[in-house]
């Protein structure tokens, strides 16, 4: 019985002795500054992550206050356009666009002088396409 104990005893150490140096001598781990690091994370491409929210143009304040005004303009509820332009005005007064939405909304009120002014005011500001519109206003 003492001989019995004793391998058993001596079987358990030997299997704990085997479990240490085992995790001890495992592959030691690569630091960041090692060149197989820089070399093993380049080589590994990135992979994509897939866009969770859908692409929506941004529209800012003044573009969306520019729309309902048009919008408003054409329905012929003049007083709100002139409302939603001038908040536009307050916001972006250097934008050759409120000035050329503001003379359309005096031309449908039957202001022409009033939309000359406001076309003058906007060429201050305007460029392209934008300052032709506005010069329809001014030679008229």
């Amino acid at each position: 019985m003492g001989r019995l104990h004793s391998a058993l005893r001596c079987l358990v150490l030997g299997f704990g002795v085997l479990f240490l140096v085992a995790c001890a001598s495992g592959p030691a781990p690569i630091s960041p500054e090692t060149p197989e690091a820089s070399e093993r994370s380049s080589n590994v491409p990135t992979p994509a992550v897939p866009s969770t929210k859908p692409e929506t143009p941004v529209v800012s304040p003044v573009d969306s206050l520019l729309l309902q005004a048009r919008m408003l303009r054409q329905e012929g509820d003049l007083p709100a356009s002139f409302a939603r332009l001038e908040r536009a005005l307050r916001i972006a007064p250097q934008r050759a666009e409120v000035y050329l939405e503001l003379a359309l909304s005096h031309v449908a009120a039957g202001s022409p002088e009033r939309a000359s002014a406001s076309a003058e005011r906007g060429l201050l500001y305007c460029n392209g396409s934008t300052c032709r519109e506005l010069r329809r206003f001014i030679d008229s």
